[in-house]
């Protein structure tokens, strides 16, 4: 990658986080601001960043364009689409779908229910991978030199009393996940935030996929009004079925 490109890219990422001024964002890229302007003018010509009445550059809505592009794009996203409405219709519930890419697990749909919870996935963000039921579901069906490849660079990182740290409790873990076929979030990532996860085979049949149900409880151990697993499991073997590989 040209360092002018990878310049480019620090920019966006940058901005993703938080809008900048030219100043900040020569700072961070280690330019005069007059070198930052020419460098971002491309990027605010093209859409992809925009300049705000503040002064302040933010993401463009160019880039919503191309990543709805890139979503609409995505086979198991356009099958999978109606059934996590629906889902979401009969639970009340927060439904996500998520998709091994690569080397990450990306959130690529999400559907408030009519409890709307607001959490911090969203779509194209990847998804922690020892905290949240799509992952743990994803992992642990994964073979296991990918499986190890993965969690051999992930950071255990702690961010309730509920999360595991450990990298070998986590391994025990996902073993109970492969036995029982699904898998849960106890607020994990964020305190009263709970998830139901079972994976979807894709049209190889491979788990790179897998959908849950969000909601939110006050204690930790406290049952959901209504048991998710069985509706998730239909709507999970409806998709399946969609992509040519119905659950066994």
């Amino acid at each position: 990658m040209s360092k002018t490109v990878a310049k480019a890219v620090h920019v966006l990422r940058s901005l993703a986080e938080a809008p900048k001024t030219i100043a900040e964002l020569a700072r961070e890229l280690g330019v005069h601001s007059s070198s930052a302007l020419r460098m971002v003018q491309p990027l605010v010509d093209g859409g992809l960043i925009a300049r705000g009445p503040d002064g302040r550059y933010r993401l463009g809505l160019r880039l919503v364009e191309l990543g709805q592009q890139v979503l609409d794009e995505m086979d198991l996203r356009v099958v999978a689409r109606p059934h996590l409405v629906a889902l979401a219709d009969a639970t009340g519930a927060t439904v996500h779908l998520a998709q091994l890419v690569d080397d990450q697990i990306v959130y690529v749909d999400k559907i408030e229910g009519a409890a709307t919870i607001r959490t911090w996935s969203r779509i194209g963000r990847a998804v922690p991978l020892h905290t949240a039921a799509v992952s743990k579901v994803i992992l642990a069906a994964l073979p296991a030199p990918h499986r190890d490849r993965l969690l051999a660079a992930h950071t255990f990182t702690r961010f309730t009393e509920r999360t595991i740290t450990d990298p070998a409790e986590f391994r025990e873990h996902l073993e109970a996940v492969a036995r029982l076929g699904y898998a849960t979030d106890r607020a994990e990532f964020e305190p009263l935030v709970h998830c139901t996860g079972v994976a979807i085979p894709d049209a190889t049949g491979q788990l790179g996929a897998a959908i849950s149900l969000t909601t939110v409880r006050a204690a930790a151990d406290q049952p959901a009004a209504d048991n998710p697993l069985h509706r998730l499991r239909e709507a999970a073997n409806a998709i399946a079925t969609a992509l040519g590989r119905p659950l066994r």
